[in-house]
């Protein structure tokens, strides 16, 4: 097989792979520009005959911006509690010696393998008895306390730090969180990326504990509000409505993804050092 050839299938089965991952996007945004009556017929055409741009007000007025709102409070409170438990922690393990760090370490890999199913009444319970039902406290502090992969991901990273760097520092007389805010944090930026991304994707895309714990419409999240347009036959909207609203929750985690690319890729690919 020559080199052409084989470079050649090569491409294809990568192009092929692609448009296969990608149908299901490419099927919400097509049906979600088509008419009520495209959308219910069978088969569907594969294209919408002309574009139906209402849909996208009727999904926004439907949403409204408050739940838009509450699904960025939500997210961006849970990443950001999580940054702020699991950066100390991961530069206390990784880099502080003190008695037991190896039993905390192999402690905080216990969680990952308990399924979150398990765990979801027994937090439910905590929440009820702080009062936290039906309030952003009860939405965000016990999905942030659960940071233990944020603390070994940033762990492991830090750990990759050239301990000369640590010293000198320690030397030229700087305390460990001297160390910690103007060393290891600078050159955390491709982790920090990494972490930033799969967090927010994670939480904004969370449906069973903000139903559990906050469905009143004053902390309803966007989830929870598309769920009832998944209801067919018994959802009072077309279900171009729900596509609609689907592309429009989608689109706050293309625009991190897309702003966080270039330090993601280093975080995946790299161990952040230039």
């Amino acid at each position: 097989m020559s080199t052409r050839l084989y470079h050649s299938l090569r491409y294809a089965l990568v192009v092929v792979c692609g448009l296969v991952l990608a149908f299901p996007l490419l099927f919400m945004a097509s049906g979600s520009l088509k008419s009520a009556r495209e959308i219910s017929a069978f088969p569907q055409p594969l294209l919408p005959e002309t574009p139906v741009w209402q849909n996208f007000v009727d999904a926004w007025e439907y949403l409204t911006p408050q739940v838009i709102g509450n699904s960025f409070v939500f997210s961006l409170g849970v990443v950001g509690l999580q940054l702020l438990i699991s950066l100390p922690a991961a530069f206390a393990l990784a880099k502080i010696p003190f008695r037991w760090s190896a039993a905390i370490l192999a402690t905080l890999v216990v969680p990952m393998f308990v399924p979150a199913n398990l765990t979801l009444i027994p937090l439910f319970v905590v929440t009820f008895q702080l009062g936290w039902l039906n309030s952003f406290a009860g939405l965000i502090i016990p999905m942030a306390a659960q940071c233990a992969f944020a603390i070994l991901l940033f762990r492991q990273f830090f750990a990759t730090l050239p301990p000369g760097l640590i010293d000198a520092a320690r030397i030229d007389g700087a305390g460990w969180l001297r160390v910690f805010v103007s060393i290891a944090l600078p050159l955390a930026r491709p982790a920090l990326a990494t972490f930033c991304s799969i967090s927010f994707l994670t939480a904004w895309n969370m449906y069973i504990w903000p139903q559990v714990v906050a469905p009143n419409p004053e902390h309803r999240v966007i989830n929870v509000a598309l769920a009832p347009l998944a209801g067919g036959e018994n959802s009072v909207l077309s279900p171009a409505i729900g596509l609609a609203g689907a592309v429009l929750a989608m689109i706050p985690v293309l625009i991190v993804f897309i702003a966080l690319q270039k330090w993601y890729i280093k975080g995946v690919v790299g161990t952040g050092l230039e």
